[in-house]
């Protein structure tokens, strides 16, 4: 009984910064929300265009993986996509992605013997020419997430097949590296400890 309780009391210490985290958006996810507001920017800054819109995509060899996120973003804002191009009938839509970087920060920690993280900035510029009604309107976008990711789930969080999805990785502080393993090797010494003494009496 007696150990049961001495490890009881120190259990509590072993679970510190225990906690339930929603899964992180990869970044390409987040890269395809920011395309969804690249496209809602296009049509809120806009008015009395066609039901239909006839398509031109620029995105080039590096970022042909949106073409089809932009399809859905279009089609969500109840547009029908038409492959003919026929000025008096549709408006025309040219959209260009012209760069898309992933950035982190510091390597923080969250907490005594929390878990590492890092803020995680994720950028997308372009511009757009839409042609509606003999009018043509030209602008550049430019969005930004920015939110704190697990240091240990990056590499989860990009995808090999796009080096864009992919940052410069910060080190891992040598102190920390250094730290962490004191600590268990201390924890369960004194858990060790704890037992004979509790057994001995």
């Amino acid at each position: 009984m007696k150990i049961f309780l001495s490890l009881q009391i120190l259990f509590p210490f072993l679970l510190i910064n225990v906690s339930l985290h929603a899964q992180t958006k990869t970044n390409l996810d987040v890269f395809k929300t920011l395309v969804d507001s690249s496209i809602a920017q296009i049509f809120n800054n806009t008015t009395d265009l066609h039901e239909n819109i006839y398509l031109n995509l620029k995105l080039g060899t590096s970022y042909n993986i949106f073409e089809d996120q932009v399809y859905l973003s279009i089609q969500a804002l109840n547009k029908q996509i038409v492959s003919v191009n026929n000025p008096l009938e549709h408006s025309e839509l040219s959209h260009s992605i012209e760069n898309a970087l992933v950035n982190y920060g510091e390597i923080v920690r969250d907490g005594f013997l929390g878990g590492h993280f890092v803020t995680r900035k994720i950028s997308l510029w372009g511009s757009y020419r839409l042609h509606n009604n003999n009018e043509t309107i030209a602008e550049s976008f430019n969005f930004e997430s920015v939110d704190s990711v697990n240091f240990d789930e990056i590499q989860s969080l990009e995808n090999s097949s796009y080096p864009f999805t992919k940052g410069e990785i910060p080190s891992e502080p040598f102190f920390s590296n250094l730290f962490e393993p004191l600590v268990a090797i201390g924890t369960a010494a004194v858990v060790i400890a704890l037992f004979f003494t509790v057994r001995s009496k």
